[in-house]
C-alpha cells in the first residue's frame, strides 16, 4: 500500500500521516538543546620572557649609575686637574681632558647597551602582540564559522519525531482517554500502519471514533469499506464467507457474550440446535434462513420466502421430536429472540468491493440487546476470519465502548492475533473489570484517566522506585548581645631612706735614706734607698628619698553577633514513578507508553497523538535521531554536521520517494496487489468502489445515497476553531 506523501493535493500535509512506519504519536525535542557551544578558549596575550625585561632593567640602572658617576667623579677629577694646571703645568690640563673623555665613553657605552636591550624588548613585545592579534582573528573566524554551522544545522533539525511501535510488539493495550483523544490515536496509528499492511478497525464505542481515519484514508486514495451496525447491517460482511460451523459458533458466543458465568451446557445446547438446523438447510446457510428455521421449530408462522415448503416440513417434523422441543424450548426462544433482529445481516452485501481499510462500527444510538449482540458477533467474526485465511494478516484495532467485552473473548482474540502474527491494539476507555484483569498482557499505554481508582491502578502497574527527597527543612536565626564594664582604681606610696656616713681625716708621713759608695779603682759600686709613707681619710653623709604612685583605669566591652543557619535533610523513599494525580491531569492527546526492561527497570515514553501536529513545521514522520556529542576541543575548518545514529533514515523526511507510486494506477493495473487478501471480501474491483456515506445526525438514512463525500468532514481536526494545537 503506497500513498504519495506530498504537501499538495486535497489533504495537503495530512497525507504525511500515511508515511510508512507504524507510529503511536509524536515526541517533541527542542532543537536548541542540541546546539553545541564553541568550547575553544579565547587566546590570551603572552607575557614577554623575564630575561628581556631583566636585561632592559639592568641596562637602564647601569646607564643611570654610569651617568651619575661620570658627572660626579669625572667632573670632579677634571675640575681638580684644571685647577692644578695653574700651579703644576699643562700636564694636569691634559689629565683633566682625559678624565672627561673617559667619563663620556663610559656614558656612551651604557647608553648603547640600554638602547640595545630596550630594542630587543620592544621587538619581542611587538612580535607577541602581532601573534596575539593573528591568533585572535583566527579564533574569531573559527567561532563565527562554528556558530553559523550550528545555526544552520539546528535550523535543519526536526522539533517533532514519531514514537514508533516496536518491531517485537504484537499487542498494545491503551487505557483511558477521551473520545477525541482515542480518535486521534486511531488516526495516527491506523494511517501509518496502512503503508505496511491492511487494517481492520472494530469500533464499538457508538461514537464513530474511526470516522476521521476512514475519511482521510478515502481522500488519500485508499479503498475503504465502512460497515455501520445496525443501521446498515444489510451491507455488512461480518458473516459473509463464514462456513456453517463458524457461523454457528460465532452466534453462540455472541449470544452468551454478556454473561461471564455462561454455562457450557447452555452453549452446548444452543450449538447443537443450530448445527442440526444448518444440516437441514444444506449448503445455503444464512442468518435469515436460520431465523426462519428457528421460528418453524418454535411453531410460529413464517411468511418469508427464505425457506421452501419442503424445508419447513423437514425442519418441523424431522429435526426434533415433540419431547425434545419441550426440553429445549427456552433455548429456542432465546435463539429466536437474538437471531430475529439480525436476519437482514449481509443481505445486500453482494457487489461491494474489498477495503484495504475495513471499519466495523456501531453507529449512534442507545444501547440495546441487538446492538450488543452485533458487537460480540463482529469480534467473533474477526477472530474466525483471522484463524481461517492464509494471506498476510491485517492489523486489528479494537476500540471498546463503555460496556466492554468479556475477558475470555478478548483473550481469545489476542491469542488468534498472536498466532497469525497480526498486530492487535485494544483501546479501552476504563481500567476496571476485565481491563484491570488483562493489564500487562502486552505493551501498555495510558491516556488521561479521570477516575482516581483507575489512576491508582495505573500508577501501581507502572510501579515504584527509590529516590531521595527533601525530608526536613530547618531555619534558625539568632542574635546575641554582650556588654561588660570593668573599672580599676589603684594607689601606691613608697618611701625609702638611705644613711651614709663619711669621716675624712688626713695624715701623711714618709722617710727616706740613701747610701752610696764608689771606688775609683773598684769596678763595683753600691747604693741603697729607703722610702715610706701613709694616708688616712674618713667621710660621713646622710640622704633620704620618698616616692608616691597613684593609677586608675576603666575597661568597657560590648559584643553584638547575629547567626542564621539553614539545614535540609533528605531521606530515601519508595514512591510511584508517576503519581495518580499526574495520570489524571494528562492532556487530551497525551500518551504514556510503559516499557519494562530486563532487571525490572521501567521507562515511560511520553508522546502526543494529535493528528494536527503534521501541520506544524519541522515535523518528521520518522523517529528523531540520537546524536553523540562528545566535548570537542578543536573545531576543524570544515565542521561537519553530527551524524545520525540511524543511517537508513532519510535526511529529508518531507521529500517524496525517488519513484513514488501513484495513488491510482493506470487502467489494467492493480494499485493494491495485496487487497484480495482481505477476509471480508471475495473479489476486488478498485475501479468502482461503492462505499456508504456517513449518516448525518437527525436525518434518516438513505441506502441509495451516493458514494463517499470527498474531503475532510466538518468535524475534521483543524476545521473548527480551538482544535489546532
Amino acid at each position: 500500500m503506497t500513498v504519495e506523501s506530498t504537501g499538495t493535493g486535497q489533504l495537503g500535509r495530512y497525507l504525511r500521516l500515511f508515511d510508512a512506519g507504524p507510529r503511536l504519536g509524536w515526541v517533541h525535542r527542542d532543537p536548541e538543546s542540541l546546539r553545541r557551544p564553541f568550547v575553544e578558549p579565547e587566546p590570551q596575550r603572552q607575557q614577554v620572557e623575564v630575561g628581556y625585561e631583566n636585561r632592559a632593567t639592568a641596562a637602564r640602572l647601569d646607564h643611570e649609575e654610569r651617568r651619575g658617576s661620570a658627572l660626579k667623579v669625572g667632573g670632579g677629577v677634571a675640575a681638580a686637574c684644571f685647577v692644578l694646571s695653574y700651579f703644576v703645568g699643562p700636564v694636569m690640563a691634559v689629565l683633566g681632558v682625559v678624565a672627561i673623555v673617559v667619563a663620556l665613553a663610559r656614558m656612551a657605552l651604557a647608553a648603547q647597551r640600554l638602547s640595545s636591550a630596550t630594542g630587543h624588548l620592544t621587538t619581542q613585545q611587538s612580535a607577541l602582540e602581532k601573534h596575539f592579534q593573528s591568533s585572535w582573528q583566527m579564533w574569531q573566524q573559527r567561532r563565527q564559522h562554528h556558530e553559523s554551522g550550528q545555526e544552520q544545522w539546528v535550523r535543519g533539525l526536526d522539533a517533532w519525531g514519531s514514537l514508533p511501535l516496536g518491531a517485537d510488539i504484537r499487542r498494545l493495550d491503551v487505557f483511558g482517554g477521551s473520545q477525541r483523544g482515542r480518535e486521534g490515536f486511531l488516526t495516527v496509528f491506523g494511517a501509518s500502519t496502512l503503508q505496511d499492511r491492511p487494517v481492520i478497525v472494530v469500533d464499538l464505542t457508538q461514537a464513530l471514533v474511526c470516522r476521521e481515519l476512514s475519511v482521510l484514508a478515502e481522500a488519500a486514495g485508499v479503498p475503504v469499506d465502512v460497515q455501520l451496525l445496525p443501521s446498515r447491517m444489510a451491507e455488512s460482511s461480518i458473516v459473509g464467507g463464514l462456513g456453517p460451523h463458524e457461523l454457528v459458533h460465532a452466534l453462540v458466543e455472541a449470544v452468551h457474550g454478556d454473561n461471564p458465568e455462561a454455562g457450557r451446557a447452555d452453549r452446548a445446547v444452543d450449538t447443537r440446535i443450530l448445527t442440526q438446523l444448518c444440516g437441514a438447510l444444506g449448503d445455503d446457510v444464512s442468518v435469515a434462513r436460520l431465523g426462519a428455521g428457528l421460528r418453524v421449530l418454535m411453531g410460529e408462522a413464517d411468511d418469508t420466502a427464505c425457506l421452501s415448503r419442503d424445508e419447513r416440513n423437514r425442519i418441523a417434523d424431522d429435526l426434533l421430536n415433540d419431547k425434545n422441543k419441550d426440553q429445549v424450548r427456552d433455548s429456542l426462544f432465546r435463539l429466536v429472540s437474538f437471531v430475529h433482529p439480525l436476519e437482514r445481516l449481509g443481505a445486500a452485501r453482494e457487489g461491494r468491493g474489498p477495503g484495504y481499510l475495513t471499519c466495523l462500527a456501531l453507529d449512534f444510538g442507545a444501547g440495546s440487546a441487538s446492538t450488543e449482540l452485533l458487537a460480540d458477533l463482529a469480534v467473533q467474526s474477526v477472530m474466525r476470519r483471522l484463524a481461517s485465511f492464509e494471506e498476510t494478516a491485517p492489523a486489528v484495532l479494537l476500540a471498546l465502548g463503555e460496556q466492554g467485552l468479556q475477558r475470555r473473548h478478548l483473550e481469545q482474540l489476542a491469542q488468534v492475533c498472536e498466532r497469525r502474527g497480526s498486530p492487535l491494539v485494544l483501546l479501552q476507555p476504563h481500567l476496571r473489570d476485565a481491563a484491570e484483569q488483562m493489564i500487562g498482557g502486552g505493551t501498555v499505554a495510558f491516556m488521561k484517566l479521570g477516575n482516581h481508582q483507575e489512576a491508582n491502578v495505573a500508577a501501581d502497574f507502572i510501579g515504584r522506585e527509590h529516590s531521595f527527597v527533601l525530608h526536613s527543612l530547618t531555619d534558625t536565626e539568632g542574635r546575641t548581645v554582650n556588654t561588660s564594664v570593668a573599672e580599676t582604681v589603684g594607689s601606691s606610696v613608697s618611701r625609702g631612706t638611705t644613711h651614709s656616713e663619711s669621716v675624712t681625716r688626713g695624715r701623711n708621713w714618709g722617710s727616706s735614706s740613701s747610701t752610696s759608695y764608689q771606688g775609683g779603682s773598684n769596678p763595683f759600686s753600691s747604693s741603697s734607698s729607703t722610702s715610706s709613707g701613709g694616708s688616712h681619710s674618713t667621710t660621713t653623709g646622710t640622704s633620704t628619698s620618698v616616692t608616691h604612685t597613684s593609677n586608675e583605669s576603666t575597661t568597657r566591652t560590648t559584643g553584638d553577633s547575629d547567626s542564621t543557619s539553614l539545614a535540609t535533610g533528605r531521606q530515601r523513599v519508595y514512591e510511584y514513578v508517576l503519581e495518580p494525580t499526574q495520570l489524571q491531569a494528562l492532556a487530551e492527546f497525551s500518551l504514556l507508553v510503559v516499557e519494562r526492561r530486563a532487571g525490572g527497570a521501567v521507562f515511560v515514553h511520553p508522546a502526543d497523538c494529535n493528528p494536527n501536529i503534521v501541520l506544524l513545521d519541522r515535523v518528521s514522520t520518522a523517529p528523531l535521531p540520537q546524536f553523540d556529542l562528545p566535548p570537542a576541543t578543536q573545531i576543524p575548518a570544515q565542521h561537519p554536521a553530527p551524524q545520525h545514529l540511524y543511517p537508513a533514515a532519510p535526511q529529508h523526511p518531507y521529500a517524496p520517494a525517488a519513484h513514488p507510486a501513484p495513488p491510482y494506477a493506470p487502467a489494467g493495473q492493480q494499485p493494491y496487489p495485496t487487497a484480495p487478501a482481505q477476509p471480508y471480501t471475495t473479489g476486488f474491483q478498485p475501479a468502482a468502489p461503492q462505499q456508504p456515506q456517513w449518516p448525518s445526525h437527525g436525518q434518516p438514512h438513505q441506502p441509495g445515497g451516493g458514494g463517499w463525500t470527498q474531503g475532510p468532514p466538518a468535524s475534521w481536526p483543524g476545521q473548527q476553531p480551538g482544535t489546532q494545537r
